[in-house]
Parts: C-alpha cells; sequence; structure tokens
C-alpha cells in the first residue's frame, strides 16, 4: 500500500512540474508576498606576499699575493790587478717553506622545506529560500541551510633552515732553493777588471688577502588573486 502511495506522489509531482513558470506566476498579484531569483557573481580580492628569491649568504674572496721581479746587478769576479781570479764554488741548498697558509673556507648548505595542506573555508554555511509544491496545498518556500565549502591548501614549511658548514684546509708548503758558499774565490797577481751580472729574483709586490663579501637576501612581492566566494543564487523580495 506504501508503494501505491509513493507512486502517486511521484506522479502528481512529475504533472506539477511540467507546467511552466508563467503558470505560477499569473497569480502573483493576488498573492501576499513574492520573491524571485537572484545570481549574485564571484567576488575575488587582490593579495601580496613576500617570496624569498635568493636567500642571504656570506661569501669569502681570497686574494693571492702578487709577485714580480727585480734585477740587481751583484759581482761575479771583483778587480784584480795582476792577479788571476779563480771564482768562488757554490752549492745548491734547498729549504721548506710555507707557501700557503691555513685556512677555513664556508660551503653553503640550502633549507629543507617541506608542503604541509591545510583545509580553509572558501564559502561559510549559509541558508536559502527553496520553492516547494504539494498535492493539495499548492507552492510553498521553505528556508534550507547550505553546508560551507572548503577547500584543501598546500604551503611551504622550513624543516631545516639554511646553514653554513666550515671546511679547514691544511697549509701548502714548498722548497726553496738557494746558493750557499763553499769555497772563496781567489786571486792571482794579473790586472783583470771586475765582472758583474745581473741576477733577476723574486720579490712580493702585494701580499695575499683575504675579504668577506655579505649578499644580503632577494625578496620580491607578488600579487595574485584569490577567490573569497564562488557566488550563489538566493531569493529576494519582488514587487507585485
Amino acid at each position: 500500500m506504501n508503494t501505491h502511495v509513493l507512486s502517486g506522489a511521484a506522479l502528481a509531482l512529475a504533472v506539477l512540474l511540467s507546467f511552466p513558470a508563467s503558470a505560477f506566476d499569473r497569480g502573483c498579484h493576488r498573492a501576499v508576498e513574492c520573491y524571485k531569483k537572484v545570481r549574485t557573481p564571484a567576488q575575488f580580492r587582490m593579495v601580496e606576499r613576500k617570496v624569498v628569491v635568493r636567500p642571504a649568504r656570506r661569501e669569502v674572496i681570497h686574494t693571492p699575493p702578487v709577485m714580480g721581479y727585480r734585477n740587481e746587478r751583484v759581482m761575479v769576479r771583483p778587480a784584480s790587478t795582476r792577479h788571476v781570479h779563480v771564482p768562488a764554488v757554490s752549492r745548491t741548498v734547498y729549504r721548506r717553506i710555507e707557501m700557503r697558509p691555513a685556512r677555513t673556507v664556508y660551503r653553503h648548505v640550502p633549507a629543507v622545506t617541506r608542503t604541509v595542506y591545510e583545509t580553509v573555508v572558501v564559502r561559510p554555511a549559509t541558508t536559502r529560500w527553496e520553492r516547494r509544491h504539494g498535492l493539495f496545498r499548492g507552492e510553498k518556500m521553505c528556508k534550507v541551510r547550505v553546508p560551507a565549502v572548503t577547500r584543501r591548501v598546500a604551503r611551504q614549511v622550513v624543516v631545516h633552515p639554511a646553514r653554513r658548514v666550515a671546511r679547514k684546509l691544511p697549509a701548502v708548503y714548498g722548497s726553496v732553493a738557494r746558493k750557499v758558499m763553499v769555497r772563496e774565490a781567489s786571486v792571482r797577481k794579473i790586472h783583470a777588471p771586475a765582472v758583474y751580472r745581473t741576477v733577476r729574483r723574486s720579490v712580493v709586490v702585494k701580499p695575499g688577502q683575504r675579504r668577506v663579501v655579505e649578499h644580503p637576501a632577494v625578496v620580491e612581492t607578488r600579487r595574485e588573486h584569490v577567490r573569497v566566494n564562488s557566488g550563489r543564487t538566493h531569493w529576494v523580495r519582488a514587487r507585485h
């Protein structure tokens, strides 16, 4: 029996819905109060946010020493009066020196981030009017609740901030050769003029330097459109 009652109610509802909308509006002048359906468009707003394009960093710049050469005039054989000059005998001695001192260099380790998702309310819960039709009582307006609309939004969270890692480099050593006198020169009694020669020696013109350059972070402002609500359809009171 309940099945026959439900089938009859569905048939009556289909017949009422098949009537055009004008059939319900023709008698609006006799109604006490009328409403019409209005569409509210979606709303947007402009949002500005700061974005780090490149983080701040520190750069250590090492300038090597500037070397040059200098010519020196040295006497190889002194003058003698009727003397025969016997040149001196020398040998090469190697000495270990520090070419570059120990230093500390720094390596930049970028920050580690991860994505976090959170739920934001796009449109809050509200109420609206709905038109409904009964079988024998005609048309009626009902106020119903519309649930809120939410959306999941992703954002970046810093797990480990950027840091600098120091590494120590040992000193660099090398060998330098120099002449050591083994036997001095001797002179015979025969006149001979002094003998000179030019020696080219390396000298430090400008010592090495170390300086630290601070690079600030590069930040830019980005603008983007954010939808406040998606618009909705509601009923407003209409004139007779």
